[in-house]
């Protein structure tokens, strides 16, 4: 049916395909200038006809839900292409809870670029962060493992390029993160080891030659603050009236609320005031390149004759370095009796069952001094026994003796007085 005229105004009336489509004709004063926009509304339907036709075709193309909605990605979500060697610039700038530091900032930088020169060099027509596909990330993992990278190494540079890309999600338009259910290698089995006495010992005298380590050693041993937070802590940190440490922790932002025990308030105060940092020189050479101090305590170890590597597989794996006086302070923090939640406090531990890994390494010996303080249940207790029981007694009574009394017994023992019990 062509146009018609109902009371003063012009329609029309027609069928394409199998739609129906009528209405007004709006400003059409004559048949003619009627029949023109009749002629008008016909090609505009025949062009919506075939894109929902080829629409169609599309959805029928496309076999999964997601690979739909990442066909039409940017019509959906309104994002825009953002080119790779951008993306890093692009998510520092963003606002932020708590800025990183300029080492972590740096290293986290330097992890992203190495993904983009991966892909570059082995995919690429991949240029924009859309084009990323969870195979890319699979085989950037597999060269890092084919690299001898650790596993905790390889997870840094992962989290440095989940954090870019979930920065920007959305700006980029991206469906869903490339990063996700991509497998990790597992964690290094290898645990940290703690200093043995003899080894302490060793360190103890040692650490009399060693201007530059001895300070490392001393806080670390009473603090059980790490290498990056001793070399960088500040004297406004320090409240000596209170007798507190407070700070945050570099690599995990976890706040730190440590009493200084008064040897180390001692210690503390013998060094001079030069810096704002209480170490100026660790300071300089960890902001400048963190690995010089850690290289420097382990030539200082292996100088004792202690081993502070062994075979992991791949790599050599270390186990004793200056981190491990954090595991010697935490194993005799819980040997001393101090609640676990306590010391997650003095440490920075924000998951308590960290705290229990740090602290977890009972040897035979403690043990058996454990075992001591169970009271006989059913059998009579034999002479040894309640000897040991009464020299564990003696060993828990001695910390709360006078410091007379004990250097009276000591010159006794020493003189071999006899027995006048």
């Amino acid at each position: 049916m062509s146009v018609m005229l109902r009371g003063d105004r012009w329609h029309y009336r027609f069928q394409i395909g199998n739609k129906r489509v009528s209405g007004p004709c709006i400003g059409c004063q004559t048949e003619a200038q009627a029949k023109a926009y009749e002629e008008q509304k016909k090609k505009e339907a025949a062009v919506e006809i075939e894109f929902v036709k080829q629409a169609e075709i599309d959805v029928r193309r496309n076999k999964t839900v997601v690979a739909l909605v990442e066909n039409y990605r940017k019509e959906l979500s309104g994002g825009h292409d953002i080119a790779l060697n951008e993306a890093h610039a692009l998510a520092a700038a963003k606002p932020s809870r708590r800025d990183a530091g300029a080492f972590y900032a740096s290293l986290r930088e330097s992890y992203w670029n190495a993904f983009v020169d991966f892909l570059a060099e082995n995919y690429p027509d991949v240029k924009l962060l859309a084009d990323i596909r969870r195979s890319h990330c699979e085989a950037f993992v597999k060269f890092l493992v084919d690299a001898k990278r650790s596993p905790k190494t390889i997870k840094e540079y992962v989290a440095a390029c989940k954090w870019v890309m979930g920065r920007l999600e959305e700006d980029a338009g991206l469906v869903r993160s490339p990063w996700s259910g991509v497998i990790l290698p597992a964690s290094d089995p290898t645990a940290r080891e703690v200093f043995t006495m003899d080894e302490l010992k060793l360190i103890g005298d040692g650490l009399q030659n060693d201007p530059f380590c001895l300070p490392l050693f001393v806080i670390a041993a009473n603090s059980g603050l790490t290498e990056g937070d001793i070399c960088t802590l500040k004297w406004s940190e320090i409240d000596f009236s209170g007798g507190m440490i407070r700070r945050t922790r570099r690599k995990t932002g976890a706040d730190i609320l440590l009493p200084i025990l008064p040897g180390l308030a001692s210690f503390l105060r013998t060094i001079p005031h030069i810096s704002e940092y209480v170490l100026p020189e660790h300071a300089r050479m960890y902001l400048n390149n963190r690995t010089s101090v850690s290289r420097a305590v382990k030539r200082f170890l292996e100088g004792l004759g202690i081993e502070t590597c062994v075979d992991g597989g791949l790599r050599r794996v270390s186990v004793k370095d200056l981190h491990s006086m954090r595991h010697v302070f935490c194993y005799q923090a819980k040997k001393a009796g101090v609640p676990e939640d306590l010391i997650a406090k003095m440490v920075g531990h924000k998951v308590l069952e960290m705290t229990r890994h740090y602290a977890d390494h009972d040897t035979e010996e403690d043990l058996r001094a454990q075992i001591q303080k169970l009271p006989a249940l059913f059998v009579e207790e034999q002479g040894d026994n309640q000897g040991e029981v009464e020299r564990q007694k003696l060993m828990e009574l001695i910390p709360s003796l006078p410091i007379e009394t004990v250097r009276r017994w000591l010159a006794e023992l020493s003189l071999g007085l006899p027995d006048t019990r």
